[in-house]
């Protein structure tokens, strides 16, 4: 459950934000304090209430995981740091063919390729430091545990065929197998439902932090922002940005390879 809102728009908002994320609303210091002892009373109040009478909170709007929406940022912007990578690689290859078919002097390519090269070694080095704030995404889980018992049932019908096990044994085996394959195949199903809702959420969020861009520009150019504030809060809204475009791009790739 969102543990705080912004008073204007009513989306949810983080005690470390100074500026609403939806709408550029200034968010008072005293507002999460004030949260804080509005939820102790609810919870006073709750505890008092028949069971029957508890708040449906079904109807409440998405909320993004955030943990997943980082994970596909991470594999979104690691594709195109591997990709940037193989086009470095390529560059150099075509660059020393070329030298050594005598189409270009090898003084003429070597600045180029120390260049492409301290390139590659910088992205390599980008590479890791993302890759280390990788997390699992649930349904590639699932899939992969869909897959490695589809070559269990693929192994096991083999060792029918060859007759080195009891007809009990593969009777027994093949039913797991297809057990774990059946429940994996509903669970990647009630995940894309999911990916499909976070796919509508992300789109309309990112255009709100978009919005927001035009709104922090707005402030800082009337006075209500310094330079400072507005430097400060830009960079940190468009690096936001930069990881829900690739955690987009990424969610919309996985769900057309899954349909």
């Amino acid at each position: 459950m969102v543990e705080y809102r912004c008073p204007v728009c009513s989306k949810p908002v983080l005690p470390n934000f100074t500026f609403c994320k939806s709408c550029g609303a200034r968010l008072s210091k005293d507002l999460f304090q004030k949260r804080k002892t509005s939820q102790a009373r609810k919870e006073m109040h709750s505890s008092s209430m028949s069971p029957g009478s508890e708040v449906d909170e079904s109807a409440e709007e998405i909320v993004l995981d955030q943990e997943i929406v980082h994970a596909l940022s991470i594999k979104g912007r690691l594709i195109v740091i591997d990709q940037e990578m193989e086009e470095i690689l390529e560059e150099i290859e075509n660059l020393e063919e070329r030298v050594k078919v005598g189409l270009i002097p090898k003084e003429d390519a070597k600045e180029r390729v120390t260049e492409l090269n301290r390139r590659f070694v910088e992205i390599r080095l980008d590479k890791k430091k993302i890759a280390k704030g990788s997390a699992q995404i649930p349904i590639f889980e699932l899939m992969k545990k869909k897959d490695d018992s589809e070559d269990h049932l693929l192994k096991l019908e083999g060792l029918k065929k060859d007759k080195s096990i009891s007809q009990k044994t593969y009777e027994k085996m093949k039913d797991e197998y297809k057990a774990t394959i059946s429940d994996s195949e509903k669970h990647i199903t009630t995940e894309i439902i999911k990916m499909e809702r976070w796919k509508d959420q992300l789109k309309k969020e990112l255009g709100e932090k978009r919005e927001l861009l035009e709104t922090l520009f707005v402030r800082k150019s009337t006075g209500e922002l310094s330079e400072k504030e507005y430097n400060e809060e830009k960079e940190e809204l468009s690096e936001e940005i930069k990881n829900w475009e690739a955690a987009y791009e990424e969610l919309k790739k996985t769900l057309r390879k899954l349909k």
